[in-house]
């Protein structure tokens, strides 16, 4: 038996790895949930009426196909980043245990309050810096590298 216990990633390239791979996960999961979710995408022609109504119009589903990269891109940064705090904590204690888990929540949580959470205009703009970074990221993978 391993005297300090069970670690499954040994190096920050599989730290990276992992959160790039639940980043690209939560995009699948929240592309679905944008296909058929009730809600209107931000700055949309009904998300304004609602906003200036107060009156919630459910959509009907594959009606707002413009809310897939918003959902997609709120699913895939949450996933990402609880999985990359977590799993950067269990490389920094070399331990593989719940207090990982806890700590990756509390930071997932601050992440969702302060960008997803708050405003519309940081929600707009954390969007825009994600699917750009992810953009280029993919450009640079078939391009360049």
């Amino acid at each position: 038996m391993d005297p300090e216990g069970y670690v499954s990633f040994k190096s920050s390239s599989t730290v990276v790895s992992e959160a790039v791979y639940q980043f690209l996960r939560g995009g699948v999961y929240g592309a679905i949930w944008g296909m058929v979710t009730p809600f209107p995408a931000l700055g949309t022609v009904a998300a304004a009426a609602e906003a200036s109504t107060g009156i919630f119009i459910t959509a009907a589903p594959f009606s707002s196909l413009s809310s897939v990269p918003t959902n997609a891109i709120m699913f895939g940064s949450i996933l990402g980043v609880q999985r990359l705090s977590c799993k950067t904590m269990e490389l920094a204690r070399r331990r593989d245990d719940m207090w990982n888990e806890i700590f990756g929540f509390g930071v997932t949580y601050r992440y969702y309050t302060y960008f997803l959470g708050s405003t519309d205009k940081r929600l707009l703009r954390h969007n825009r810096v994600v699917g750009g970074t992810a953009v280029l990221a993919m450009i640079y993978a078939t391009l360049l590298a």
